[in-house]
């Protein structure tokens, strides 16, 4: 499989697009794909527009385009399900707290399946950034799923409702990115619409009615987990592993406006990618210590963040090497 035969897809809002705009032309150069597709709303279609006329992609402007959310999956729709459900299970003064935003662009992943034109797309979270080039195919053409040790229950309580499938292997597929096969995908969407134990008609609306009514409103249902799972039972012949190493906690270390070369290259020793995520925050304790050159010529990006995670809250985010 040649890289140019498959496109990348970001699903992401007007202000995470805004917020990472620094380093969308290195997402648009060292990505393995034949064009970067940002998907998102008016504004969002708008900002990109921007950075095309302001020159940000000058030299790789065929690397990059733009798809509406709505054109994929209606977001009135699953809004008004969203909202049916919140007033099942909410008290009025609870209501209106949390957005359908975290599934729905879970589900526009899913949903690009029926109208993407080549056989794999690559999603990839709009707050990552690679740090180097890489392949999602091995040299004989076998694609990867990158692997991480990440684990929320209740992703696999509500892949079991649906699917009535268990976790079966320690890794984790979240990694920020997956390699999604077409018909693969459609597979499992069929599938979900085949339950008759759960409520509703469509694949999403099935997902929604499938989460425990006390977790819906935590972000309880993985679209990198249960494609993952899945496709390990019923497809492993199909893909590779490949143990992913990513830094999730880059907010803590380096302003997101100021990663300079050198860090790039020295992060990419170790990591195929970073990730700023909303609420990280250089703190006082992670503050110049990945962008210090002198820790960076006695000290890898790995043995950095190992020796400083232990401190972190968040274990979840934790990065763990098999060797």
């Amino acid at each position: 499989m040649d890289k140019e035969n498959y496109d990348a897809l970001v699903v992401v809002t007007s202000k995470d697009f805004d917020r990472m705009h620094m380093h969308h032309r290195r997402i648009a150069e060292d990505l393995p794909v034949r064009r970067v597709l940002f998907c998102g709303n008016e504004a969002t279609g708008k900002a990109l527009q921007r950075e095309i006329e302001e020159g940000v992609f000058r030299g790789c402007e065929d690397r990059v385009g733009f798809i509406a959310e709505d054109e994929i999956l209606s977001i009135a729709e699953v809004r008004s399900l969203w909202e049916s459900l919140e007033r099942e299970y909410l008290p009025e003064e609870e209501r209106n707290k949390v957005g359908v935003g975290w599934y729905y662009q879970q589900f526009i992943k899913y949903a690009y399946s029926f109208i993407c034109k080549d056989r794999f797309y690559l999603a990839w979270d709009g707050d990552t950034v690679p740090c180097k080039k890489f392949s999602m195919f091995s040299e004989n053409g076998v694609p990867y799923f990158d692997y991480k040790r990440e684990e929320h229950q209740e992703y696999f309580v509500t892949m079991e409702r649906l699917l009535g499938l268990k976790k079966v292997m320690a890794p984790s597929f979240i990694a920020e990115h997956m390699l999604f096969r077409c018909d693969i995908v459609q597979e499992l969407l069929r599938e979900i619409e085949a339950n008759p134990q759960i409520r509703g008609t469509i694949w999403w609306e099935k997902i929604l009615y499938s989460i425990r009514p006390e977790k819906l409103f935590q972000n309880s249902f993985s679209e990198f987990e249960t494609y993952g799972t899945y496709t390990a039972l019923r497809h492993l012949d199909e893909y590779r592993l490949r143990e992913w190493h990513s830094l999730r906690y880059a907010g803590f270390f380096f302003e997101i406006d100021q990663v300079e070369e050198k860090d790039w290259i020295w992060l990419g020793k170790d990591f195929g990618a970073i990730s700023f995520e909303k609420g990280h925050q250089v703190r006082p304790d992670t503050a110049n210590l990945m962008n210090n050159p002198r820790y960076q010529e006695k000290l890898s990006a790995r043995q950095v963040l190992e020796i400083v995670q232990e401190e972190f809250e968040e274990d979840s985010l934790r990065e763990i090497w098999d060797q």
